[in-house]
């Protein structure tokens, strides 16, 4: 059974490189193909021009390097993050005297949460290094989607983490406090000063016991010498995978361009998920078999109501064509048999409701007490208008009342009012 499913949603991760970009400058990357828990990442280098493409099926994520950042807890006024335009100005303010640099030059991005962390972190970098290389991966035809950092602050509670990367010569030891941040320093640093292992890297005793500590291959040694048992092997570059399944993005404030498009791959990566993890396939089954018990539902439903009209279609026709028999040709039964009634009874002297006699009839009968009849009115078959006629909001109601009851409906159309016999009101 293989580890990974190509039609799942992909992710390509790029390290930015703490040098500028150049044509040369190589970034390190690698794509995951395979679902939480089962996936694997192999690392690779190549300049920006040839780093692979992306597809509607991959998100792109930059990720921050360990060493390009800085971290800080900031107090923040209450109410702020009802106040989207302030937030950034706000954060330049309470930094500005904690940065070696101008804020107004550095990228600030706070943590996902923040409006419900009484003490929420800020990652900061450098504002002109980032932006460079997001562009130069925007001119090698590559969307970054998120931006992450490498290693974040852990949560409250947690235990400390420790992270070994590289080598002898290149390599550093990174520590992830979830009270102060993420710091490290160099192997070779750590080699030379004559302190104590939690003394090196400014922990206490109990800390260092219950921290938890994963090494790359190339630093698995030099750590247990400098931390003794205890160190968990990992393949090169897995910890990218806890970044990317963090809660941190850091394209943040002038950075949120492509905000729409981060969310379209965050749909597009749930759905991929519910439709090809196995965990969901009890729920797609059931949807689908949902889905066809609904269509052989409504099928049958407007098989019987087509079938139901038929019948009564032909019974009218039926009725008709009995009682009239002159009729050959059955269009609408319904209309037709009123039509007929209606001819019979004018060539008997019979009034309908209709005529004028039985409409003014059926208004003097409604009329409410207390208003007196329109005197300007206008007739045609079906139909009659009153005008000057103003009654109030209960005399309308009552008289729409009485009128209904009496077969006819009654309206306002414009300056004049309208009453038309049921047959011949329009909806």
């Amino acid at each position: 059974m293989p580890l990974y499913n190509d039609s799942l949603m992909r992710t390509l991760i790029i390290q930015l490189p703490s040098g500028p970009p150049s044509p040369t400058l190589a970034y390190p990357h690698g794509r995951v193909e395979a679902e939480p828990g089962s996936r694997t990442l192999a690392l690779h280098w190549t300049a920006a021009a040839l780093l692979p493409g992306a597809d509607r099926q991959t998100e792109t994520v930059a990720l921050v390097p360990a060493a390009a950042l800085s971290w800080h807890q900031v107090e923040l006024p209450a109410g702020l993050h009802k106040q989207a335009q302030r937030v950034q100005a706000a954060l330049q303010g309470v930094l500005e005297d904690r940065l070696l640099d101008d804020p107004e030059h550095m990228h600030l991005a706070l943590q996902a949460d923040w409006a419900n962390t009484p003490r929420p972190w800020v990652a900061v970098c450098d504002r002109a290094w980032l932006i460079a290389h997001l562009q130069a991966l925007e001119q090698a035809g590559l969307t970054v989607h998120r931006i992450v950092p490498e290693l974040a602050p852990g949560t409250p509670g947690s235990p400390v983490q420790l992270t070994a990367l590289g080598d002898a010569d290149t390599g550093w030891l990174w520590v992830s406090h979830p009270e102060r941040g993420v710091w490290g320093q160099p192997w070779h640093a750590l080699r030379l000063a004559g302190l104590a292992a939690h003394e090196r890297l400014g922990l206490s005793e109990p800390e260092q016991a219950t921290a938890s500590l994963v090494a790359e291959p190339g630093a698995v040694a030099l750590a247990t010498d400098l931390l003794g048992s205890g160190v968990r092997l990992m393949p090169p570059a897995q910890h990218w995978l806890a970044a990317v399944d963090s809660d941190w993005d850091l394209a943040q404030f002038e950075l949120r361009a492509n905000a729409r498009s981060r969310q379209l791959k965050n749909w597009q990566r749930a759905a991929s998920h519910v439709w090809h993890s196995p965990v969901w396939r009890p729920a797609r089954w059931g949807f689908w078999l949902l889905l066809i018990a609904q269509l052989v539902g409504l099928n049958a439903w407007a098989w019987k109501t087509r079938a139901d009209w038929q019948v009564q279609q032909s019974s009218w026709a039926q009725v008709l064509r009995e009682t009239f028999p002159q009729t050959t040709l059955v269009v609408d039964a319904p209309l037709q048999m009123t039509q007929q009634v209606d001819r019979l009874r004018q060539n008997s002297g019979q009034l309908g409701a209709g005529d004028l006699e039985a409409m003014l009839a059926a208004l003097g009968q409604a009329l409410p007490t207390g208003l007196a009849a329109p005197r300007q009115w206008s007739y045609q078959t079906g139909q009659m208008r009153l005008q000057d006629f103003q009654p109030d909001a209960a005399q309308q109601k009552a008289l729409q009342q009485s009128l209904s009851a009496l077969g006819y409906a009654w309206r306002a159309q414009g300056d004049v009012w309208l009453m038309t016999a049921q047959a011949e009101a329009k909806p």
